[in-house]
């Protein structure tokens, strides 16, 4: 379930403010961490035509499988101790938000629609409220060098999906992000293959996610401002749709291959609710920590936490949550910018009061109608209005008590 299919179902109070994307390979894990106001849009017209540099070669069937064997961590990459993130030998507490440009959502990397002064701007705005870590997501169509599919109608077979390289332009817009980022002290969470083809999780089309992973990471796997590669945001659907055990093995073989690419790079899921708890099992040796997606009744939020803390002894992070306001809540009645500061502060005092290792918040910016949702809703919808920022950069009260626990 999307989080705006989830968050229609909710309604909108204070204190209880119901809000808001193989062949099995036998693993061998062994790998243990061990260590830490723009006046003005500038634009930026990526050229539209590149050509790709980045290739690979399709291989159908998984023929080996990937070390896991642990490299040491450099000084400078993030790794998690028990249930903490630690970067230059100490405690990293993890102050995040998950990022779109305000006039590009969903959309951050694609190109012609990649803005870098805009984004450096609003970076800048997310690191006064003492953010270090931002969250942004990979498109597993805009960043390939193939035509976006159009989906066909029953009966008519789908076609089958192929393997198109990354786009060397993507490629480029993401590193060209990292130096903005890096530039201001933030650690980055890479998420991937968002929207991806439902087709890619079974076992025979598995190949086609590997041969991209083959041809995206290597490029950055010795970049330590990436803090981690999560590996699909909010798979549920899929789970519903192919079915947990293809879902569940197809992650089995994403991790494997990334570790092996990227060995200092950690690497997680981003599941949106409790019940993903039971995959804990399956995949515990492959994630380096668990994240859970928050769109629900604040005060529910301290047992969820006591939940979490007692299916595993790694990191849990929170790594969505939010209460849209300005707008239209989700029973169409107003959604004051009150509540929002005072949802913020129950769960921000909740993070405080059971040790956990931080949050990443949902989002950073109001977005303007029509631009938001993948597709674009064209309506005015709660989903416009997550920002903690308003549409002119101008800050909602929520900020005051983001400062008040981040302490930048």
């Amino acid at each position: 379930m999307t989080r705006r299919e989830f968050l229609k179902l909710a309604t909108a109070a204070f204190a209880s403010a119901v809000i808001p994307a193989c062949q099995p390979i036998t693993p061998t894990p062994t790998f243990v961490p061990t260590q830490p106001p723009p006046s003005a849009t500038p634009t930026l017209a990526v050229p539209p035509s590149v050509t790709p540099t980045l290739t690979a070669t399709p291989m159908p069937t998984a023929t080996a499988t990937p070390s896991v064997t642990a490299t040491p961590f450099g000084f400078d990459f993030v790794s998690v101790r028990g249930d903490q993130f630690y970067w230059r030998g100490a405690r990293l507490p993890i102050n995040g938000f998950n990022y779109y440009p305000r006039l590009h959502p969903w959309k951050t990397f694609n190109l012609g629609e990649w803005e870098p002064q805009v984004v450096a701007q609003e970076l800048k705005l997310g690191a006064t409220l003492g953010a270090n870590v931002v969250r942004v997501f990979v498109d597993a169509n805009a960043s390939v060098d193939a035509p976006p599919r159009t989906p066909v109608a029953a009966p008519t077979p789908p076609p089958l999906p192929t393997y198109a390289p990354p786009l060397a332009q993507y490629v480029k817009n993401v590193r060209e992000f990292l130096d903005l980022a890096g530039n201001l002290g933030y650690k980055t969470i890479v998420t991937l293959f968002d929207a991806l083809d439902w087709a890619i999780y079974q076992p025979q089309h598995a190949w086609i996610a590997e041969e991209y992973l083959r041809a995206f990471i290597p490029s950055f796997a010795n970049d330590p401002r990436i803090l981690c590669w999560d590996l699909q945001n909010e798979p549920d659907r899929a789970l519903r749709n192919v079915g947990e055990k293809p879902v569940v093995e197809f992650f089995k073989r994403l991790a494997l291959l990334t570790r092996t690419l990227a060995p200092n790079h950690l690497q997680t899921i981003g599941w949106i609710d409790r019940a993903r708890a039971k995959y804990f099992p399956d995949l515990d040796e492959y994630l380096d920590f668990w994240c859970f997606h928050f769109y629900d009744d604040a005060t529910k939020i301290s047992d969820l936490m006591q939940f979490y803390k007692r299916q595993t002894r790694k990191p849990v992070l929170l790594e969505e949550f939010g209460l849209p306001s300005g707008g239209p809540g989700y029973d169409k009645s107003p959604s004051p910018e009150a509540d929002q500061a005072r949802h913020f502060e129950i769960v921000l005092n909740a993070l405080e009061a059971n040790k956990m290792c931080g949050s990443v918040f949902w989002c950073l910016n109001d977005f303007p109608l029509g631009l938001s949702g993948n597709p674009p809703i064209k309506t005015d919808s709660p989903e416009n209005h997550f920002g903690v920022l308003r549409l002119d950069y101008s800050e909602k009260p929520v900020t005051q008590i983001i400062r008040k626990f981040w302490k930048p």
